[in-house]
């Protein structure tokens, strides 16, 4: 047996991606219930899709985590799959088939989230700073703001309109599959019901009614952060991080656990007034791009329209001395509190492990995988010694963040 439907959400990025997988995943058991599967766990899918993303068809057979998570759907009895991953957007047409043709018989549905461009462009700055980009806001605006999506060949603006030119992505996914195989999940305006997002992603999905919205996350940075966080980038002992090492110190365990949590402390990030206009004018032409595609559209369209910010324009570059500070302390505490969980995992693994069944037995029960938000590359050897131990005990720490 297979399943009869794939539901793929296919993204945007900063569309309440990590809020829709953390309720899928929250809500696993009763889903299964229902006949729904979400895969062999979220971590294990996030491995086989980021991994599908870099296949080709020269590489040969295809990545060995996507076979698994195939060939764990093909022996689900029930209606659906869904699978979540907020890159799928930028998927190649031949890797687009190779995924379709893995669930052979099997109807497939995308499903694309989407969000008005003012929240849309701070949201995807503070986001490209956590992946070592170091334009600051008013440069990343002010490219984005230049440049034609159609025209968008390199920089911030190609960085931008690659996940966030919904039109052109709604165009691509009905040209490889059909109008009535594209949806569109538009995210509610700030003054709606919080649960509004989940219940129109349950519709677009076909998910029943058997869940229970999940809590919000709150893993975006305020300004002063991601003011921070642009800051360490330019420096040589970051830049020479490798991509793998950057993503579990400073975008997890500095980013994710250590700065998001004082967002409501800081300044909020908001568009530059300056470019309100421009928003708006973008805003129409996503709408009529999305209106003549003739797809369905569960929310309103209108929510894509920008609505007055209820927070004034900061620019980040130009906060306070003190108030950087601040921010820079609270890092350097929260990186403190995490060597010191990271070391006392290290040595309860150890002392574990002198018993039956030796270290590395021990090691490898401690190290299920984490929930990465973006695919993180695996550790170069998980049987070397202390960059890969440590690498598996940070990955303990961010499940237990």
């Amino acid at each position: 047996m297979a399943p009869a439907v794939v539901y793929l959400h296919i993204g945007s990025p900063k569309t309440g991606t990590t809020y829709l997988q953390g309720t899928l995943w929250a809500n696993q058991d009763a889903l299964a219930a229902d006949g729904i599967l979400l895969g062999r766990s979220r971590a294990a899918n996030n491995q086989a899709i980021g991994d599908l993303l870099k296949w080709q068809p020269s590489h040969g057979d295809l990545p060995a985590t996507w076979r698994r998570l195939r060939d764990h759907a093909a022996d689900w009895d029930g209606r659906s799959l869904v699978l979540s991953q907020e890159h799928l957007h930028k998927s190649t047409e031949k890797q687009f088939a190779a995924l379709v043709d893995s669930f052979p018989g099997a109807r497939f549905q995308a499903v694309l989230t989407a969000r008005d461009l003012a929240r849309s462009v701070p949201a995807q700055w503070q986001s490209s700073v956590r992946q070592r980009f170091v334009w600051t806001l008013g440069e990343y605006a002010d490219l984005v703001a230049a440049t034609p999506s159609d025209q968008a060949t390199g920089g911030a603006a190609e960085h931008f309109w690659r996940r966030q030119d919904s039109a052109a992505i709604v165009e691509r996914f009905v040209a490889r599959l059909s109008t009535e195989q594209v949806r569109v999940v538009t995210v509610p305006s700030t003054n709606k019901d919080p649960d509004e997002l989940w219940w129109r992603f349950v519709r677009a999905c076909d998910l029943g009614t058997s869940t229970t919205p999940g809590e919000m996350s709150h893993e975006s940075l305020g300004a002063a952060s991601a003011e921070i966080m642009r800051r360490l980038n330019t420096l040589p002992a970051v830049r020479g991080l490798a991509l793998a090492d950057y993503k579990k110190t400073l975008n997890h365990a500095l980013s994710r656990h250590s700065l998001a949590p004082r967002r409501s402390q800081e300044p909020g990030l908001v568009l530059p007034e300056r470019h309100r206009a421009w928003a708006e004018r973008e805003s129409e032409r996503l709408i009529e791009g999305i209106t003549a595609s003739g797809v369905e559209v569960v929310g309103d369209l209108a929510d894509l329209r920008p609505r007055p910010s209820s927070k004034a324009y900061v620019d980040p570059e130009a906060l306070a001395t003190e108030v950087l500070l601040e921010a820079a302390l609270a890092g350097l505490a929260g990186m403190s509190q995490r060597h010191v969980e990271a070391r006392a995992l290290l040595k309860e693994g150890k002392t574990k492990g002198s018993g039956a069944g030796g270290p590395k037995r021990s090691a490898a029960r401690a190290a299920a995988p984490a929930t990465p938000v973006e695919h993180v590359e695996p550790d170069a050897s998980e049987s070397s010694g202390g960059p890969a131990v440590l690498g598996r005990v940070l990955r303990r720490l961010q499940r237990r963040g």
